[in-house]
């Protein structure tokens, strides 16, 4: 498989992806009904809304985020997966019953011994700009087509956690995309950056 140039996912990385997915799901649900959730059945029916919720606006995210790093990979003749991590999914699942959570589910790990910087930036890029493009799809979703519960457009959640990991994933810090792709191109960082940025503080 190294070296080829045709997208594909193998089964135990989409078991992989589908596990990373539902985590994240389940720890932003705990972050916002804690232990309450599974006390009653209107606990549980709370959790189901909210996994259903966070997967169609943030499990998307994530897996099109990763998948676009995996995808110009895998264009450049290198062999890409999703690797997830097992200590990550469970430090995150941990804390968010603090109400807090630290999403570290994985990475797409990219093997080659002829992707060049300029290579390797535009494969980090691409990941941040897939979540900006799909901000903008769930702010046309908010705007023509919402979609309301517990008086929030549903919509809404979808591009906040877009252009939130779009911003932080631009930051300039190894191992984030940002820092590659700084080191390609300043000026392609700064404007990434600065529409992820403006989108996640200014657009609310």
């Amino acid at each position: 498989m190294f070296g080829t140039n045709t997208f594909y996912i193998e089964k135990d990385e989409a078991v992989q992806i589908l596990i990373s997915v539902i985590a994240i799901s389940l720890a932003l649900a705990i972050s916002q009904g804690g232990f309450g959730l599974f006390t009653s059945f209107q606990g549980l029916k709370a959790l189901t809304i909210l996994l259903a919720l966070f997967t169609l606006t943030v499990g998307t995210g994530f897996i099109l985020h990763e998948m676009a790093h995996k995808l110009v990979a895998i264009q450049y003749g290198a062999y890409a997966r999703f690797q997830m991590w097992t200590q990550g999914l469970l430090l995150m699942l941990a804390l968010s019953f603090l109400g807090f959570v630290f999403a570290a589910p994985g990475a797409v790990y990219i093997y080659s011994q002829n992707i060049s910087r300029k290579e390797n930036g535009i494969i980090s890029v691409a990941g941040p700009v897939t979540n900006i493009v799909l901000a903008f799809v769930f702010m046309a979703l908010a705007v023509f087509a919402p979609v309301y519960t517990s008086n929030t457009n549903i919509w809404f959640i979808g591009f906040y956690v877009n252009s939130f990991l779009a911003f932080f994933n631009m930051l300039p810090i190894f191992p984030l995309d940002g820092s590659k792709v700084l080191a390609w191109n300043a000026v392609v960082w700064v404007a990434v950056t600065v529409v992820a940025g403006y989108m996640t503080f200014f657009l609310r």
